[in-house]
């Protein structure tokens, strides 16, 4: 791919002196990212600054059909500590393991997602990080691969779970979470409202989530990237986002 434009010769030098597994697998994401864009027939600007001062670059930027500056900033979520410990401690005994998690450790699965995507957009003080600018013409996205959390059996439903909250996902699926594009209503618990307040900036900033997800059976090295979007209803109609959907899908396609 590099060779062919000359566009992401930055992320193979970076990929390239990864000095550890975890450092080394998120650059691999990037790299396969832009390479399912690049087939796709839609090059991506690597490292770019959505104003001459910002201090720390977005990820990508697509020049999207709709005449819209896309900014994809990329997260690899990876598996909790503790479960990952566990999980290497059996396998050093044998060739199978065994873990579960209860409701209390799947929602604090959702509550590391959200502070993951929470990072990206704003520091504990609600300032700005990555995304500068919102305006018209700009789409900022955040992109998270969950592949590995929830013991990799995240689905759509953690998605909508982890953006919209308890209300827009079947019984089953709550967990008492509020939402990171929630919106409060009368009879709302305190730590709700506290939520809210917390999230305001992102709720104000962030076009949409893309989720990804490495398909079943898919090798370490070797995959096609697959996603679910939620888009931020406060920022974006259906009408705007149907086009940029069906652009982004031509690239990833949705999670089957």
């Amino acid at each position: 791919m590099e060779y062919a434009t000359g566009r992401y010769g930055a992320l193979f030098k970076t990929l390239a002196n990864a000095n550890n597994k975890s450092n080394f697998l998120a650059f691999l994401l990037e790299v396969t990212f832009a390479h399912q864009f690049e087939t796709a027939g839609m090059p991506l600007a690597y490292e770019v600054k959505q104003v001459s001062e910002q201090t720390s670059s977005v990820d990508f930027k697509l020049a999207a059909q709709t005449g819209d500056a896309v900014f994809f900033e990329l997260q690899l979520q990876q598996q909790d500590q503790p479960t990952a410990n566990h999980i290497a401690e059996q396998l050093a005994q044998g060739l199978v393991y065994a873990a579960m998690k209860d409701g209390d450790g799947q929602t604090d699965e959702i509550f590391r997602l959200q502070s993951t995507i929470l990072r990206k957009v704003q520091k504990p003080d609600g300032s700005p990080v990555k995304f500068l600018q919102n305006g018209a013409g700009i789409v900022n996205i955040v992109v998270v691969c969950i592949s590995d959390i929830l013991l990799e059996t995240p689905d759509a439903f953690d998605c909508t779970l982890t953006m919209y909250g308890d209300l827009e996902v079947p019984e089953h699926c709550r967990r008492g979470v509020f939402g990171l594009f929630q919106d409060t209503k009368a009879g709302d618990t305190e730590e709700f409202q506290v939520r809210a307040a917390k999230y305001a900036h992102i709720k104000g900033t962030l076009h949409g989530v893309l989720f990804i997800f490495r398909p079943n059976g898919s090798g370490v090295l070797d995959y096609h990237l697959q996603q679910v979007m939620v888009w931020n209803r406060n920022l974006v109609s259906q009408a705007q986002a149907a086009p940029l959907m069906k652009q982004i899908a031509a690239a990833l396609p949705a999670k089957v």
